[in-house]
This record gives C-alpha cells, sequence and structure tokens, in this order.
C-alpha cells in the first residue's frame, strides 16, 4: 500500500533540508513536493486524502510562512520518512491549530471542524466522511498525517 506523509516546517531552509535528506536515504525526487505557496494546496492534500480541516490548516501554515512537505512511500518506509522529517524542525499542527485558534483565527471549514477527529498524538483512525470504496487510513501524530491508499487495480475483462 502507498502511504502520503504529510508535515509542516517552520521554514523553507528547513523542508528543504528534510527533502535532501529523504533524497539521501533513497526516496526518488519525484516523490517528495515542497509547497511554499498556498495556492491549490488544500484541494490537493483533500485529494491525497488529508482531512479538509487539516488541508485548510496546512494551506494556512504556508500562508503565515511555513513550508509543507508531502512525500509519497511504501508502507514499509514510512517509520524512515518519519524519522528524518522529525530530525528537521517540523511544527506540530495540532499545537499549531491550537495557536491560530486562541489568536481567533478560524478554519476555513467548519464545518469540517465539527468532523474533526484529533484526539491522542499517537491515534490512528479510519476515514468515514468518504464512500466505502475510497476510505483511508489515516494516522494523527501531531507533526504528521500519514495516509494510506490501496492501489486502485484495473477491471478485468
Amino acid at each position: 500500500m502507498t502511504k502520503t506523509v504529510t508535515s509542516l516546517f517552520h521554514s523553507e531552509h528547513h523542508a528543504t533540508a528534510a527533502a535532501n535528506r529523504l533524497k539521501q536515504a533513497g526516496i526518488p525526487a519525484d516523490d517528495i513536493d515542497i509547497w511554499t505557496t498556498p495556492h491549490n494546496l488544500a484541494p490537493l492534500l483533500e485529494d491525497l486524502g488529508v482531512s479538509r480541516t487539516d488541508a485548510h490548516a496546512y494551506a494556512e501554515g504556508v500562508v503565515r510562512g511555513g513550508t509543507v512537505v508531502i512525500v509519497k512511500c511504501d508502507a514499509h518506509e514510512v517509520d524512515e520518512v518519519v524519522g528524518i522529517l522529525d530530525q528537521e524542525g517540523v511544527l506540530d499542527l495540532d499545537e499549531q491549530q491550537a495557536a491560530w485558534r486562541s489568536e481567533g483565527w478560524e478554519s476555513s471549514d467548519a464545518a469540517g471542524r465539527a468532523g474533526d477527529l484529533t484526539g491522542s498524538p499517537e491515534m490512528t483512525r479510519a476515514r468515514t466522511d468518504r464512500s466505502a470504496a475510497d476510505r483511508t487510513e489515516v494516522a494523527v501524530h501531531g507533526r504528521f498525517r500519514v495516509q494510506g491508499r490501496k492501489a486502485e487495480r484495473p477491471a478485468r475483462e
């Protein structure tokens, strides 16, 4: 199963350093995306399986000067990817959202917030806001979101 790991960094410098370390560890450059502008970021993340609330939070983080890194990898590579990202100054998305809300920020998706399932930093949950055929498993680790999608198989004739 292919996984997508998303994370928010304080700066482009930290994100680039993380991307370089991922490449040195054998993750193909084509599987690493760095976002420094929020344009179309939230819809892209939603298409990858990130919740609407988190997708808009990542975009807000970029508006506030952060950088988002998106890594596609195999399931067996997730721990290594998370470990590398964690060494380069990744921010805790849950903490960022709480701080922004205390400043008066409201997610652009209030309805999504009502369905937000964040909990303990180690919580794993099954997405239930999608059709059964499109469900993904989402691991929430505060600093990371790990989405998994089963590869679609071509229909047999």
